[in-house]
């Protein structure tokens, strides 16, 4: 949820209240990216505020403060404040890889070669060697900057639990898996 101003999170989760009364679950992040922090002129600390709201309104279900398309170059002036974190590598997908790492990739991972069957998706997907590598090409290097991020966050939060979300398409997140990170899970905060 975006309080781009520090003033709408009581209503915000207000209208969480309402679609739980309703049967309806919501888990309410407030998230604000550095661009946006930069230029309101506000702090990671100020997106925090949400606590105020979800205090005032007693609200016992789950609740997050995101840090909204970080990169590594700004994830750490969010690192006390937040506990979800969407890792943004856009510019990355597309960099040059070494063929020696599309290949390995690829030779550690023969199970994505045939024919994948992906939940959703009503006929499998027939990937060739060649199929993988190229998507692999394009991904991969993207792929190992979320994994750089991720530690990042791991090592600076110690013990404190947190999620992180990216935009990878399904295939990138078959990297994310093999390169050690985690598939997402929200914990309850607190």
């Amino acid at each position: 949820m975006g309080d781009r101003f520090a003033q709408e999170a009581e209503a915000q989760l207000r209208a969480c209240v309402l679609a739980a009364k309703q049967g309806v679950e919501v888990v309410p992040v407030w998230n604000k990216s550095n661009r946006e922090h930069l230029i309101v002129g506000s702090e990671p600390a100020s997106v925090y505020a949400a606590a105020a709201a979800v205090k005032k309104l007693d609200w016992k279900n789950s609740w997050h403060v995101g840090a909204d398309h970080i990169r590594l170059e700004t994830v750490d002036r969010f690192i006390p404040h937040s506990d979800f974190y969407t890792i943004d590598v856009a510019d990355s997908i597309g960099k040059p890889v070494l063929p020696e790492m599309v290949r390995d990739f690829a030779d550690r991972h023969p199970e994505l070669i045939g024919n994948i069957e992906i939940p959703g998706i009503e006929k499998p997907m027939n990937v060739s060697r060649e199929d993988l590598e190229n998507i692999m090409a394009k991904y991969l290097t993207a792929i190992h900057e979320v994994r750089s991020i991720y530690c990042h966050i791991a090592q600076m939060r110690a013990e404190r639990a947190f999620t992180t979300a990216t935009h990878l398409k399904c295939w990138s997140r078959i990297g994310l898996s093999s390169a050690g990170v985690p598939g997402h899970r929200i914990p309850r905060h607190g």
